[in-house]
């Protein structure tokens, strides 16, 4: 296909994400095609992890609904979600997924299960979703505050029915909760 240089990489922004503009020499291994530049921002998101928590003593799945820029400037109603976020640096992909189950809905983590890992926008994203099934504590409250992010969660308990009709809806949903629906209806439920 091609042969890809990188020339240049600039700092746009350093805020909750980086982001950065890069800029390439493209050489084509197609001779009719000159070597040609083009520039590319790119968000610095990293690895994130994220949970379809369920809990075995009530039988239900644990999806939260929290603040997203996106439903306020699109005037969308929240979407439901899975726990999770950021890997921090240093830590291991389940020390991670542990952290923000704690973080996010405050209970302990009994089971993991990996389901897949994807790369959502690799257009202008340097984001690595991985994506698991997380057997955890019954919870306790189901409206909460994280005060390290300044996250306003509600959590949802949903039935298998519930998450089937999420997976099949045709509305606007969030694109991860979705695969991971579909990962664990093909992967764990299955078995």
């Amino acid at each position: 296909m091609q042969i890809v240089k990188k020339i240049k990489k600039i700092s746009l922004s350093k805020s909750f994400f980086p982001f950065w503009r890069y800029q390439f020499l493209i050489k084509s291994l197609n001779k009719k095609i000159k070597p040609y530049k083009i520039n590319r921002e790119i968000l610095g998101v990293g690895d994130v992890v994220f949970a379809l928590c369920y809990s075995q003593e009530e039988k239900k799945f644990y999806l939260i609904k929290q603040f997203r820029p996106f439903y306020y400037v699109r005037k969308e109603k929240y979407k439901f979600e899975l726990v999770g976020g950021l890997i921090d640096k240093g830590e291991s992909i389940t020390q991670a997924l542990k952290r923000e189950i704690m973080e996010e809905i405050r209970v302990k983590t009994l089971k993991l299960k990996k389901l897949t890992k994807y790369c959502p926008v690799p257009g202008y994203s340097d984001e690595i979703v991985h994506v698991y099934y997380a057997e955890v504590e019954k919870i306790k409250n189901s409206h909460l505050f994280n005060k390290f992010e300044n996250e306003e969660i509600k959590v949802s308990k949903l039935t298998l029915d519930q998450l089937k009709k999420i997976n099949s809806s045709e509305q606007i949903q969030n694109v991860l909760t979705k695969v991971s629906i579909y990962e664990y209806l093909n992967k764990i439920k299955k078995s």
